[in-house]
């Protein structure tokens, strides 16, 4: 049920019924005043118009419903005030009219007449403005019923707006000046804001949310009373600052209504132009520190900043200058507002720093656009919210999910322009030490992405200690750190990937320096525990290997220009390749086969720097990692499908490398043929032979004899695989491509007749598994697999005299 402000409770179809019946005695008595308008009769005019505006009288009807009604009388009224203002069809003097309407019998109506005879009266100048306008201030404090009171005062601001002796009005000199003006406007404000925080005690305590909501829609009838204000030509900085102003902030501050006080101190910034409030800008921050607590300074000071960086953004150097420093304005006064926060709140009698912190965050943002240069002002700001935290601790409440957030913010901003900047900041780890690890570990990855998004260097040790010290919930468990930090697999990984975009964030000139920088990451990374090594140690790897080519380029600089143009690097090659044994050593036991493919490209990288340095010592380098490989290989990959994926890995590997010594790589070459001959699935066993043998064909060596070997070894463990299961018949084709390739690279073991008798084999087991039904779906594929090979083989025959003799 709605209520009613008389105390009477209506429900929507009651309110719609209440607001036709009034609405039906407007219009006839609307109609009726029109008509004796239309035949000058003031007495019948003014009956009818009176009677019209009883119906504002109702208590019944909600302040929507109420707004409609008034706004019907409103455009009916406009009709007298125009008869009134015409003395040729009256015939009244002004005096004698204004006299005439207060003879009303009910005090309502009464005032809206007079206020409408008002409106006439000081057009025809038979009166001075000043006093017509105190007087009918005054009479019209005679209505207080609260909803009544606040439309008849909108009905007077808006008769009388452009009646008032403004400057350049008309109006002025004998009939009053800027002061009288600015005085009816600000007396009407009062009382209306009086009369609209009243509302919400007229009615039952039950029902106070609903009237707070109504309250709220009927903010604009006290609102435009400022507007009005803004609008006056005689407003000028000046007036505002020595007698507006302080006037409407003192009456602000001095009723004790929160949400008054929301809008009206909003209000104030929307309707005065930026260059006022730049002058008065102390004025307006003293107001708001007296405002009551409960009030959310969080949208006022905001709109406030913006407004005024805004403007300073677009002024001219002059104007910015004459503003003064502004921050240190804002940093004064913020101190008083913010420690509001710590004062009891609502019914829990509890305190929330929240909205104090969102201030702050706004305050970082104002500064950072306005004062780009000054990041000292930062460190201010952020050691204004440390100390605010401190209280707020002594309080003993703890901080709330949307405070701890607040923080994070403010940490974050500055991290987006400054990025590494801030960890030299005095009061940014102060700051940081407020928060829980969840929302360390977020303003940790707010740092992170904001080096690597920025694309910021690291090049210098102490900034990347600076760093990870900071962002050492990512890097290690602390004290804090929950038990089941990493459970979250996928977003753990995401994480730690994110960290590792770190490594490649590192830029010196001086490859020195570079190592240096790697070497204080690695320790960093070392303390992560197996859960991180797996993702860090990698890029931590690749970071070192991308310092061999700049050292060798750095080396022949050197040659070429001398010592003293460029100094020799204190960190050689070697020194780098021990980093890198070191490295993947730490990382062989939580990720075996990452450290099996870091062993094998390292290889090949001191493959490559042997055959540029030639006999440069880097052949043994080459060698140990590549044992190192196997012997990671042979104690830390057990499962069958890793150890056929590491064997394919190795011999690719083995295929690039051309400089290492004969013995050795005919030492590592046979260790890796035993174990794939060693593996315990035939197929596997027989692919990872047949991969083997491109170790006796490859630029480090050519074995004919040593890949007929594997190749015979391969065809018996074929034939037998296939007799027992002839779904595996594919081998055979597998076989026959894998010859056909030493044929055509001319291996002196593999001749025509060899290809020719594996063909017919092929073909002879392939026909033989399409009949049988478990096999056949395998077959078909080996079929296909046969048809493109022989194809292959046509156009080789066509080509290559060595095919000419082949049979297809």
């Amino acid at each position: 049920m709605s209520q009613g402000y008389g105390g009477n409770s209506y429900g929507a179809e009651d309110q719609e019924r209440l607001l036709d019946e009034a609405t039906a005695v407007v219009k006839e008595q609307a109609f009726y005043m029109k008509k004796a308008i239309d035949g000058d009769n003031v007495r019948e005019a003014l009956k009818n118009a009176s009677n019209m505006i009883c119906e504002l009288r109702t208590s019944l009807l909600s302040p929507k419903n109420y707004f409609e009604l008034y706004m019907q009388v409103f455009n009916e009224m406009q009709h007298l005030s125009g008869f009134f203002g015409d003395k040729n069809r009256h015939k009244k003097k002004m005096i004698d009219l204004y006299e005439s309407v207060q003879h009303a019998g009910n005090i309502l109506p009464r005032l809206y007449l007079l206020a409408t005879v008002a409106a006439a009266y000081i057009k025809s100048l038979e009166a001075p403005a000043k006093e017509i306008l105190k007087d009918v201030n005054e009479l019209c404090k005679g209505v207080q019923h609260p909803l009544r009171g606040l439309f008849l005062r909108y009905y007077l601001s808006q008769m009388l707006k452009d009646k008032l002796p403004d400057t350049g009005s008309g109006f002025e000199g004998e009939g009053g000046d800027i002061n009288d003006a600015f005085d009816f406007i600000f007396t009407n404000f009062n009382e209306s804001n009086r009369l609209w925080v009243r509302i919400q005690n007229q009615g039952p305590a039950r029902e106070k949310d609903r009237r707070e909501r109504e309250r709220h829609d009927l903010r604009v009838l006290v609102g435009a009373n400022l507007v009005r204000l803004s609008q006056l030509d005689g407003m000028t900085m000046e007036f505002y600052a020595e007698t507006a102003l302080p006037k409407i902030l003192d009456h602000i501050v001095s009723v004790k209504d929160q949400m008054s006080q929301q809008y009206l101190l909003e209000s104030m910034i929307q309707v005065f132009p930026d260059e006022f409030h730049i002058r008065t800008l102390e004025q307006m921050l003293s107001a708001y520190a007296r405002a009551l607590p409960s009030v959310d300074m969080k949208p006022i000071m905001v709109t406030l900043m913006n407004r005024l960086a805004n403007y300073l953004s677009e002024a001219d150097p002059e104007k910015v200058q004459s503003a003064g420093d502004i921050f240190t304005l804002f940093r004064t006064h913020l101190q008083g507002i913010l420690e509001r926060a710590l004062q009891p709140q609502g019914a829990t009698g509890a305190a929330d720093i929240a909205p104090a912190l969102e201030v702050l965050a706004a305050f970082m943002q104002f500064t950072v656009s306005l004062y780009p240069d000054q990041v000292h002002y930062v460190d201010i700001i952020l050691g204004s919210a440390a100390d605010l935290l401190r209280k707020f601790n002594e309080t003993g409440c703890a901080l709330s999910e949307k405070a701890v957030d607040q923080v994070g913010e403010l940490l974050a901003g500055p991290m987006k322009t400054l990025a590494l900047g801030v960890l030299k900041m005095e009061h940014f780890a102060a700051l940081v030490s407020f928060l829980n690890f969840e929302t360390r570990k977020q303003v940790s990855l707010s740092m992170v992405t904001a080096i690597v998004e920025e694309d910021r260097p690291l090049n210098s040790v102490e900034d990347v200690k600076a760093l990870f010290n900071f962002i050492s919930p990512l890097v290690k468990d602390e004290a804090d750190t929950p038990a089941d930090e990493g459970k979250d697999k996928a977003r753990f990984a995401e994480e730690q990937q994110k960290v590792c975009k770190l490594v490649h964030q590192v830029r010196h000139e001086d490859t020195d320096v570079e190592y240096q920088i790697l070497t204080e990451m690695r320790g960093f990374f070392g303390q992560g525990g197996p859960q991180r090594l797996i993702f860090s140690l990698q890029p931590i790897f690749f970071g070192a290997l991308g310092l061999v080519p700049k050292i060798h380029a750095r080396e022949k600089r050197r040659q070429e220009e001398g010592d003293e143009v460029v100094p020799p690097p204190a960190i050689s090659l070697k020194k780098v390749f021990q980093f890198l044994h070191r490295t993947n050593t730490a990382l062989m036991q939580s990720s075996p086969e990452v450290a099996l493919q870091l062993w094998l490209t390292a290889s090949v990288v001191a493959d490559q720097v042997e055959r540029v340095e030639q006999q440069g010592g880097f052949e043994p380098i080459c060698y140990e990692f590549l044992t190192q490989a196997l012997v990671l290989f042979e104690e830390e990959i057990s499962d069958s499908s890793k150890q056929y994926k590491g064997i394919h890995a190795i011999v690719g590997t083995l295929c690039k490398i051309v400089a290492l010594d004969p013995e050795n790589f005919d030492n590592v070459s046979q260790k890796i043929t035993r174990h794939a001959a060693k593996l315990l699935k035939k197929p596997m066993q027989c692919r990872a032979v047949s991969a083997c043998s491109q170790l006796f064909w490859c630029d480090a060596r050519r074995d004919a004899k040593r890949v007929r070997e594997c190749l015979e070894r391969c065809v018996k463990t074929c034939e037998a695989v296939v007799q027992s299961d002839p779904a595996q018949t594919g081998l055979w084709v597998e076989m026959l491509d894998r010859y056909i390739y030493y044929f055509e690279t001319n291996c002196e073991e593999v001749d025509v007749d060899f290809l020719q008798r594996l063909l017919a084999i092929c073909l002879e087991h392939i026909n033989f598994a399409l009949r049988d039904q478990q096999a056949e779906k395998e077959a078909k594929k080996a079929q296909a697999h046969l048809e493109s090979t022989v194809a292959y083989l046509k156009k080789m025959k066509e080509s290559s005299s060595r095919f000419a003799e082949l049979k297809l």
